[in-house]
């Protein structure tokens, strides 16, 4: 190997070193990419998550351990195994737990929901709930109903409880 061919090596690995050092590690750039994303508020989520339980939280549903999409509280999976269905109230570690649960499933997408740059329908949630996409449960919103707008008013920043409410309400009136 010539000195020229030595020299222009040894200058590429130098060059490959200090540029890898400067990069963001692979940490680095996931706590980067998690902190641009949106999601809808969590202060707001408890309401959504009692219409949700309504809907979609029964054992053999969405409150199931081994489901994507996991909805825990009052009517079904619990956190804490002295916590009984239909018995305790839901705790504010099964909000977080469905709230995180919730906005996991699709990241992205609804982070562009929430900036508004996305339609709600892009989301499975929306999608299965309106039984436009397939859903085991079948069809659990129509647009425009209290479950619907309970769900995409809170997506889309524009959160109103009363539709929320309505659901709680119309299913099981003692639970608030």
């Amino acid at each position: 190997m010539s000195l020229k061919s030595a020299f222009a090596a040894r200058s590429c690995a130098g060059l490959t070193l200090l540029l890898m050092g400067c990069a963001p590690s692979v940490e680095e750039q996931a706590r980067e990419h998690r902190s641009v994303l949106a999601a809808p508020a969590q202060d707001s989520f408890p309401d959504v998550s009692d219409a949700l339980q309504q809907s979609c939280a029964t054992l053999d549903c969405h409150g199931q351990a081994g489901r994507a999409l996991r909805v825990y509280g009052y009517g079904g999976l619990r956190l804490s195994s002295v916590d009984t269905p239909l018995g305790d109230p839901t705790t504010d570690l099964e909000y977080l737990a469905s709230y995180e649960s919730l906005v996991s499933l699709e990241p992205e997408t609804l982070s562009k929901v929430v900036a508004r740059q996305a339609d709600p329908n892009e989301l499975s949630l929306v999608r299965k709930a309106r039984g436009i996409e397939h859903h085991k449960g079948g069809q659990r919103a129509i647009p425009g109903d209290s479950l619907d707008r309970c769900i995409v008013l809170w997506l889309t920043d524009n959160f109103d409880p009363d539709p929320c409410a309505d659901v709680v309400d119309a299913i099981h009136p003692s639970i608030q």
